[in-house]
């Protein structure tokens, strides 16, 4: 079987989407001829924890981890207890001197980010163990895109195959956008992006249009596999006597739905028998521009329900007791590439999906080709109208929602089937 070295930061017991890509892929890749072993952090600043991920660590996988230092530490003790680091970012929710500062310091010294003093021990650490274990290629994946330095520099030393995993933009980024970077940071940033584009055997992203973007930015050979979902297409039953719509992740401004909370508000004020059934379930971070958006409505306020961090075990239990999956792309720009994880697991659930975003994105163009009903404009009033009173009916009817369409092509293990027939090519 052939070795593949994945250098990964996130890694179980970390939370959120990041983890999983590859958590999925190193549990699959052994059917296709491939054995994972796994470089990570051995004392990690995680932002969200999920210890029922382990349950997806084979015994036989390789791990191996190496201490790192990290900032954050030392930022929590500038800014004291109210700082919450949220994208590798350590925000403070009075925006303060030392805030702003502390940001300003993330964003120009520590370039790509503040995870890079990992790069030098890495390389020193991993160039021995590569050539004394057989390792056939090594694969990282970012952001961090501190891993894709590890992974350029080993190139350059020991000439070994290697391809890098984006998940999201790096010069592009808009996350960079917050951290008030000076011309010569920005500079940085894209020099060394594209000596990674450049220099990687294969680069592998996650959407068509971050894809084309990676092209165009110097990605020499790419290849693209979408996220997916991990467990048996779903026989969509109503679980509920609630017309339940749940959101699962992080709410910020850049989703926030206006125009959503007041249809809904509307259909409550109009129909009785809607008021009585419709909950909605909102699980993850919920900012406060969003809770004073909530806040604002006469009755839809009252039936939310803040469930806090789900892991991933109690996710999937609320997605099977909805009735309508809330699926908010980011309203700016970078959001006609996103795919989002969640999205393909409520794919694989084969429950209506209330979908807001660019409709000629790449998230709106695939549920249109898998008979989803593609994305809505987070400002058309109208037609969000007509979407949710057509799912209601359907609920009402106890009539469950499902799609003709070849939905397990998502399915992990047939997304790994497609990394391993990549990986062998290299």
């Amino acid at each position: 079987m052939k070795k593949a070295l994945v250098i990964t930061y996130y890694w179980p017991p970390s939370g959120g989407g990041g983890v999983q890509r590859w958590l999925k892929f190193a549990k699959y890749l052994p059917e296709f001829g491939w054995e994972p072993i796994i470089y990570t952090p051995e004392n990690p600043d995680f932002e969200i924890m999920d210890k029922s991920l382990n349950n997806d660590i084979s015994e036989k996988i390789q791990i191996l981890k190496r201490p790192i230092w990290e900032p954050f530490k030392l930022y929590r003790m500038l800014l004291g207890k109210n700082a919450v680091q949220h994208q590798g970012v350590v925000e403070k929710t009075s925006k303060s001197i030392f805030s702003k500062l502390a940001i300003w310091i993330r964003g120009n010294y520590f370039i790509p980010d503040a995870r890079v003093f990992w790069v030098r021990p890495s390389v020193n650490y991993l160039t021995k163990y590569i050539k004394t274990n057989n390792i056939d290629l090594i694969i990282t994946t970012g952001p961090p895109h501190s891993m894709h330095l590890i992974g350029l520099e080993l190139k350059r030393r020991i000439g070994i195959k290697w391809m890098a995993d984006f998940r999201d933009p790096w010069s592009k980024w808009d996350v960079l956008d917050l951290l008030n970077l000076s011309e010569r940071s920005r500079k940085i940033h894209r020099r060394q992006e594209l000596d990674v584009l450049q220099n990687a055997d294969k680069v592998l992203t996650v959407s068509p249009s971050l894809g084309i973007s990676l092209q165009e930015l110097g990605a020499r050979s790419l290849e693209i596999i979408t996220n997916g979902f991990d467990f048996s297409i779903q026989e969509n039953k109503i679980t509920t006597d609630k017309f339940r719509i749940s959101h699962m992740g992080l709410l910020n401004e850049g989703r926030n739905p206006i125009a959503l909370w007041e249809v809904l508000n509307d259909l409550c004020e109009e129909l009785p028998s809607f008021a009585d059934d419709v909950e909605i379930h909102l699980s993850g971070t919920v900012e406060l521009t969003v809770l004073n958006s909530l806040d604002a409505t006469s009755i839809i306020k009252e039936r939310v329900k803040y469930l806090g961090y789900l892991t991933h075990e109690e996710v999937m239990e609320a997605y099977n007791q909805s009735a309508l999956l809330l699926l908010l792309i980011n309203n700016t720009d970078n959001g006609k590439w996103i795919l989002p994880g969640k999205m393909f697991e409520y794919i694989g659930q084969q429950k209506p999906i209330l979908a807001l975003g660019e409709p000629q994105s790449d998230a709106g163009r695939l549920l249109e080709e898998i008979n989803y009903g593609g994305c809505l404009n987070y400002n058309d009033s109208h037609n969000i109208r007509l979407k949710i009173l057509s799912i209601y009916k359907s609920f009402k009817d106890n009539k469950p929602f499902t799609t003709t369409s070849d939905i397990g092509k998502y399915h992990r293990q047939q997304l790994t089937k497609s990394l391993a027939a990549c990986l062998d090519q290299l």
